[in-house]
């Protein structure tokens, strides 16, 4: 009898052990768990925090995506705007450029004809300077016309004075009163008399020239003869051509530069 109640007695004991020990580690467990959770809760609390945080970042960014997206599409319009000038002002620069071709092709034509005119009235005030009455009659009368043809040539405006080197100037351009130095330095021969005896120089008493001027007379450059003027008119001028100084043949379109 005294076994068993021992026995008992030591069973209560064990199991108030294991209880007082389950209970230990059942408040420790639950100390853990407790702090676990608080940590947990702090990092939700962060966590939080950092979302709001992005979320507001977010609207933010899609605000100045929204604002880039307006200012792009601005750009845009204005992009295709400067294409779209780009593209006609290019279209107007090549109507410019033909209308300036056919313009420069129209005042060469006008040029050159204007030159023919010239030469061609030169030649008959000369020839009419020489013949009977009735060839008189008739070189008056081709004079008047050619006059007028030149008029009609210079009314239109393309056709003006002459450079230097000749070419026909367009009225009112500066270059259409050209200095007598620049004038005189690369006259035209317009004909050139029999033996080369004298030639027609295409200047005038409006160029300043006069009696006693010496004019030499070049082709490609090089000096072929030497002439003084002898007689000057309204459109042109005679040359007495220096026999001595004759090295070819002369002919219309020589260069009569004055001699300095």
């Amino acid at each position: 009898m005294k076994a068993l109640t021992l026995a008992l007695c030591i069973l209560a004991l064990l199991g108030s052990a294991a209880s007082g020990f389950f209970w230990w580690q059942i408040g420790e467990t639950k100390t853990k768990l407790q702090a676990d959770l608080s940590a947990e809760q702090t990092r939700a609390a962060g966590l939080q925090t950092n979302l709001t945080e992005t979320s507001t970042e977010l609207e933010t960014t899609k605000s100045r995506l929204a604002n880039t997206d307006a200012e792009l599409g601005d750009t845009k319009s204005k992009l295709t705007a400067s294409e779209a000038r780009n593209v006609q002002a290019g279209r107007e620069i090549a109507s410019l450029r033909s209308n300036l071709a056919v313009k420069e092709e129209t005042e060469k034509k006008l040029s050159n004809d204007l030159d023919n005119l010239r030469r061609e009235l030169v030649q008959t005030r000369l020839a009419a300077q020489v013949g009977n009455p009735e060839e008189v009659e008739r070189y008056k009368q081709t004079i008047a016309s050619l006059e007028n043809r030149l008029a009609a040539l210079q009314s239109t405006g393309m056709v003006g004075a002459f450079d230097a080197s000749g070419a026909a100037v367009p009225a009112g351009s500066p270059a259409a009163s050209v200095p007598l130095s620049e004038r005189t330095a690369a006259a035209r021969v317009a004909s050139v008399g029999t033996k080369n005896a004298f030639v027609v120089i295409d200047l005038g008493s409006p160029d300043g020239i006069s009696v006693g001027n010496k004019f030499t007379i070049t082709r490609g450059g090089e000096t072929i003869a030497e002439s003084v003027i002898s007689e000057v008119k309204e459109t042109f001028a005679i040359a007495q051509v220096a026999p001595t100084s004759i090295k070819t043949n002369l002919r219309s379109g020589d260069i009569a530069s004055i001699a300095k």
